[in-house]
């Protein structure tokens, strides 16, 4: 889907990478921060995925256009422009519970008494979305309602109120463990939630 190259469960203890539990207030958090990025989007503002975007995440796609991050500001801010274009607008965007959510990025060192540590310094959690649309078809010029499923990989670093993203359906596994080793290579530990989408047919 275009739309998806711009932009099941309710886990209350999701699997981690540390001391096996993520507090619940770390998942609540994460879904009420993805829900205000995704209100943003859904008025318009696609600044808001480059703000809120994983900086490590942000640096590397900047280097993959000629321009860098001022190209890839100048996407995203032409959005709006090509999706009114295409006769494209974006009906609702809904955000569910998270699915599971790691323990990641671990910073290996000694105390003062020359015991090791091994510490996290980073929650990351799997939030599933789906989003409508309403799109104009070129050839008959009716409208069609289409949705898409995918989700936000938020990411926390702790101690700190802010959260960053990454859109689920433009990075891959290998992506992602790039970043963050740590994530469980088990399937279903990882939780990815379900991406998808089509046409919303219409009830006879």
């Amino acid at each position: 889907m275009l739309i998806a190259a711009f932009v099941v469960g309710d886990f209350r203890q999701a699997a981690a990478q540390g001391d096996g539990r993520v507090p619940q207030s770390v998942l609540d958090q994460a879904e009420v921060a993805t829900r205000a990025m995704g209100q943003q989007v859904l008025q318009g503002n696609f600044r808001i995925t480059l703000e809120r975007m994983y900086p490590r995440w942000k640096k590397r796609a900047a280097k993959k256009l000629q321009g860098g991050q001022v190209e890839l500001a100048r996407r995203l801010a032409e959005i709006p422009k090509e999706m009114a274009r295409q006769g494209i607008s974006m009906l609702n965007y809904e955000v569910r519970k998270p699915t599971s959510a790691h323990e990641v990025v671990l910073l290996r060192g000694e105390d003062k008494e020359g015991q090791p540590i091994n510490m996290y310094l980073e929650w990351l959690v799997f939030v599933p979305t789906r989003a409508e649309y309403r799109v104009i078809d070129p050839k008959t010029r009716l409208p069609r309602k289409i949705e898409t499923l995918g989700f936000q990989v938020a990411v926390n670093k702790k101690g700190t109120p802010d959260w960053h993203f990454i859109d689920g359906r433009n990075c891959s596994i290998a992506d992602l463990r790039s970043f963050f080793p740590s994530l469980p290579r088990d399937q279903k530990l990882l939780g990815l939630p379900q991406v998808g989408g089509g046409e919303i047919r219409r009830e006879p």
